[in-house]
C-alpha cells in the first residue's frame, strides 16, 4: 500500500516551518539532537523525490534511540525544561519519518504551534514575539496547503490564505487576552542553564563589583509618579551583608531568603520603630530575571501589600519564590527615615564583629589610632573619608589582585579599587574601632529616557556603599566612594572612568552606541517601545486585569466576567456572520479561464457576447453560424480550451491556448 504523498507546495512550507520553528532552540540544544533533527528532514526529502523509501522499524528505532540518548548526555540530565523542549522537538522532527497519511500531516503541523510557542519559555521580547508570529503563520501556510486543489496550490496564495487567517484571529485573541483569567505563566518553571544575571551575589570579595560593571545587561526598569529623586539619591538597595571572614561578606544565615518565610509576618517591634519622614517616592519597577530571590528598591520601602512580596529584617525586599522571569512591582519609598534607633546586645555584636585570627592587623592598629585621635564617632568617620581623598587612593575598575589580608593590603599597598574595596575597607575600620557597621550591595544611579519616562539600572550600575548605626539616629547610609570619586555617584560610572577609558572596553559594540548620538536616540526609542510591551504586555498580571476590568465595569465577580466573555465572543462571531453572508461568492480565475473570458471579450467587441450559461461549444456553434470565416479559428481556440479545461491535459499549459486566440484575433480584425 503506497503512502499518502503531501503536495509539494504544502510539504515544502511544513519543511520550512519547521527549519523556523527550530532554529531558535539550536543554541540550546545537543549536537547530537541537532544532528538528528538535521537527518530526518532530509530523509522526508528524498522519500518525497522518490529516491529512498519511509525507514523501516530498525531506522526508526534508531533515530528515537539517537534522540533519546542525545538529550541526557547533551543535558547531563532529563530533568528541567530545557530537556523537556529538546523531548518535544525530536516528536516533532520524527514525525515527518511517519507521515504516510494526512491525519499525520495535521499531527506534524500542531506540533509545529506546539514547538514555536516553547520560545516563549525562553524570551518575551518584541522581536522574538515577531519570529514567532512568522514562524506560526509559515506552519499555518502549510496546513492551508494540505486543503488546497491543485490548481490553487500555488505559494503565494497559499501565504496570502494563512496570513489572511490569522488576521481574523486577531480581535478574538485580543479578547482573550484582555479578559480571559491571567494564569501563572508556563515559562515559571526553573530553567537549569540559565545563571543569575543579577549581577549582585549574596557575597562581595575584592573585584567582584568591579567585574559585574563591565556588562551592559538590563537589571531593571524604574518609572516614578511624578517627580523623580536626584540623581545622587537612586540607591538601589538589593542585598545586607552583616559578617565578613576577613576577606569576604556574606549575608547573615538568619537573615538569608531560605528563612524568608518568617517574613511573611513580621514583628510589630522593628516594623513600628520605622519612623519615615518626608520625600516619599511610588515607583513601578520591572526587573529581569535573576534565578534568586532578591529585589531592588529605595530606602526606606512601605511595608509591600502584594501577597508575592516580602520585606525582610533588614529592610530589603524580595520575592517569595526565585525571580525566573521578568517580574513588575510597585514601591514607595522615604528618602528621610529613623530606623532601628535602638540595637540588642547580640545585633550590637553581630554588627562591630570582626576576625579575631590575627587577619589585618595594620588596619586594626590604624582604625584605634584614628579612634583614639577622634573627639567622637562623626570626627572619626570623618577622618577615615578623608583618609581615602588624601592619599592618592584610586577608583578604577582594574583594581590589582588582593591576597588573605585584603584590607591591609588596599589600604597600606594597592590603594587602588572599585566600589567594594572601599565599601568594605570603611566598614571594617568601623567595626574595628566598635561602631556597628555593615555592606549594603544593589545598584546606584540608573540611565534617564526621555522617550518613555523611566530609568533604566543596568549591570555597570551596580556598586557597594556601608551603613553605619548611630546612636539615637539608626542606621545611616554612608557611601565612602564619594570621597575618592565623587563622579560616580553625580554623574555615573562612564564619567568616573573616564580618563581610563575602560567603561565597557570588552563590548565594543554597547559601547560605541552610547558614544554616537543618533545610535544613542535609537537605542532609547527602541527601549522604550520595549518597556511598553514589557508593561501591557509581558507584565498584563492578574492584579492588572483585576484593575483594568473594575475600572470599564465597575466591581465583578468570575460569573460576570464569564458573562462578558461570552458576550464579546458571540458578538464577535455575529460580525463575521454578517460579514460572511455579504460577501458574493466568487471564485478565483485560473490563468486558462482569464484567457478565454479575454477570447469572449473580443467577440463581443465583434457583436457576438457570449450569453449568461452558454457552453464553449454552443458559444462556438452560435459564432460559426453568425460568422461562418472564423470557423478555423472560433473551432480551435474552443478545443483548445475544453480539452485543457476539462481534458487531462496541463492547465497550467496555456500557452497553446494563447496562440490560438492569437490567430483567432488576427483572423477577426484582418
Amino acid at each position: 500500500m503506497t503512502g499518502y504523498q503531501i503536495p509539494r507546495n504544502s510539504l515544502a512550507w511544513l519543511l520550512l516551518a519547521q527549519a523556523a520553528v527550530i532554529l531558535p532552540h539550536v543554541v540550546r540544544l545537543p549536537v547530537w539532537v541537532t544532528a538528528v533533527c538535521v537527518a530526518c528532514i532530509y530523509w522526508r526529502v528524498m522519500v518525497y523525490n522518490g529516491r529512498w523509501r519511509y525507514p523501516g522499524r530498525w531506522t526508526k528505532v534508531a533515530f528515537v534511540l539517537g534522540g533519546i540518548i542525545g538529550v541526557p548526555v547533551g543535558y547531563r540530565t532529563i530533568l528541567g525544561l530545557e530537556p523537556a523542549v529538546a523531548m518535544l522537538i525530536i516528536a516533532y522532527v520524527l514525525k515527518l519519518l511517519e507521515m504516510q497519511h494526512k491525519r499525520d500531516a495535521y499531527v506534524v503541523v500542531l506540533l509545529g504551534y506546539f514547538v514555536a510557542m516553547t520560545q516563549f519559555l525562553f524570551f518575551q521580547t518584541i522581536p522574538w514575539s515577531i519570529y514567532i508570529f512568522t514562524a506560526v503563520l509559515i506552519t499555518t501556510a502549510g496546513l492551508v496547503g494540505l486543503n488546497q486543489t491543485t490548481t490553487h496550490a500555488r505559494p503565494v496564495m497559499t501565504f496570502n490564505t494563512a496570513g489572511m487567517i490569522l488576521l481574523q484571529s486577531v480581535p478574538l485573541m485580543v479578547v482573550l487576552f484582555v479578559l480571559f483569567p491571567r494564569l501563572p505563566p508556563l515559562w515559571n518553571v526553573p530553567m537549569p542553564s540559565q545563571i543569575a544575571k543579577s549581577g549582585v551575589s549574596d557575597t562581595m570579595s575584592p573585584g567582584d563589583v568591579a567585574q559585574i560593571a563591565t556588562s551592559s545587561d538590563l537589571a531593571f526598569k524604574v518609572k516614578f509618579d511624578g517627580q523623580m529623586p536626584p540623581f545622587n539619591q537612586l540607591y538601589w538597595r538589593g542585598l545586607v551583608l552583616s559578617n565578613f571572614d576577613g576577606r569576604t561578606w556574606y549575608q547573615d544565615e538568619s537573615a538569608s531568603f531560605r528563612s524568608i518565610w518568617r517574613y511573611r509576618m513580621p514583628e510589630p517591634g522593628w516594623v513600628d520603630n520605622m519612623e519615615r519622614q518626608d520625600n516619599a517616592f511610588t515607583y513601578r519597577i520591572i526587573q529581569e530575571p535573576t534565578q534568586q530571590n532578591w529585589l531592588f528598591s529605595l530606602m526606606l520601602p512601605d511595608l509591600p501589600q502584594d501577597r508575592e512580596l516580602v520585606m525582610a529584617r533588614d529592610f530589603r525586599l524580595a520575592h517569595v519564590e526565585p525571580v525566573r522571569t521578568k517580574v513588575r512591582y510597585e514601591v514607595t519609598s522615604y528618602l528621610r527615615y529613623r530606623v532601628d534607633t535602638s540595637l540588642t546586645a547580640g545585633q550590637r555584636r553581630q554588627f562591630t564583629s570582626v576576625v579575631e585570627n590575627g587577619n589585618n592587623p595594620r588596619s586594626r592598629q590604624l582604625a584605634a589610632e584614628m579612634f583614639a585621635q577622634s573627639s567622637g564617632v562623626n570626627d572619626y568617620i570623618g577622618r577615615v573619608l578623608r583618609m581615602y581623598s588624601e592619599r592618592d587612593f584610586v577608583y578604577t575598575l582594574q583594581p590589582d589582585v588582593l591576597g588573605r589580608h585584603s584590607i591591609d593590603e588596599f589600604l597600606f599597598f594597592t590603594r587602588r579599587g572599585f566600589c567594594e574595596h572601599f565599601a568594605g575597607s570603611f566598614a571594617f575600620m568601623m567595626r574595628a574601632a566598635g561602631i556597628p557597621a555593615r555592606v549594603v550591595v544593589g545598584y546606584h544611579g540608573g540611565e534617564y529616557n526621555q522617550f518613555g519616562d523611566y530609568i533604566s539600572v543596568y549591570q555597570f550600575d551596580a556598586h557597594a556603599w556601608t551603613e553605619v548605626w548611630l546612636e539615637g539616629e539608626g542606621w545611616r547610609r554612608i557611601d565612602p566612594t564619594t570621597a575618592v570619586a565623587p563622579d560616580r555617584i553625580e554623574r555615573g560610572l562612564e564619567a568616573a572612568v573616564a580618563d581610563e577609558a575602560t567603561f565597557l572596553e570588552g563590548d565594543f559594540i554597547s559601547a560605541f552606541a552610547r558614544q554616537t548620538l543618533w545610535l544613542t536616540e535609537l537605542r532609547l526609542q527602541l527601549s522604550a517601545i520595549g518597556y511598553y510591551w514589557d508593561t501591557f504586555v509581558v507584565g498584563y498580571t492578574p492584579q492588572i486585569q483585576s484593575d483594568l476590568i473594575s475600572k470599564f465595569f465597575g466591581d465583578i465577580d468570575r460569573k460576570g466576567l464569564g458573562m462578558i466573555m461570552l458576550a464579546i465572543f458571540f458578538s464577535l462571531l455575529a460580525v463575521i456572520g454578517i460579514i460572511i453572508l455579504m460577501k458574493r461568492p466568487h471564485r478565483a480565475l485560473t490563468p486558462l479561464d482569464r484567457e478565454y473570458l479575454y477570447y469572449c471579450e473580443l467577440l463581443g467587441r465583434q457583436g457576438l457576447a457570449r450569453h449568461l450559461g452558454e457552453g464553449p461549444i454552443d458559444y462556438a456553434e452560435r459564432v460559426i453560424a453568425a460568422r461562418p470565416e472564423l470557423a478555423q479559428p472560433v473551432r480551435e481556440v474552443t478545443r483548445t480550451y475544453v480539452d485543457m479545461a476539462y481534458g487531462d491535459l496541463d492547465a497550467g499549459r496555456h500557452k497553446d491556448l494563447k496562440r490560438a486566440i492569437r490567430g483567432f484575433r488576427i483572423k477577426a480584425l484582418a
